[in-house]
């Protein structure tokens, strides 16, 4: 995949598991009780997951490019 698509997917992975929290923080209902609520902390962990994995996929190195760069410095 080149450089600047993955950059840009990860941008909007990450965008969108910041809008996915925010909307868990301010626009969720916050009166869900019993069983909702692991269903609430399981899709705050996927957002949670969402914004780490935008992250990873804007700055990804491959092993091969770290290890060459571990061997020049």
């Amino acid at each position: 995949m080149d450089k600047g698509i993955r950059r840009m997917a990860g941008v909007a992975v990450m965008a969108a598991g910041i809008a996915f929290a925010a909307w868990l923080v301010f626009g969720a209902p916050h009166d869900w009780d019993g069983d909702v609520r692991l269903v609430r902390m399981a899709m705050g962990l996927a957002a949670t997951g969402a914004i780490s994995g935008g992250a990873r996929l804007i700055f990804w190195q491959p092993k091969s490019e770290s290890a060459e760069a571990a061997d020049v410095a």
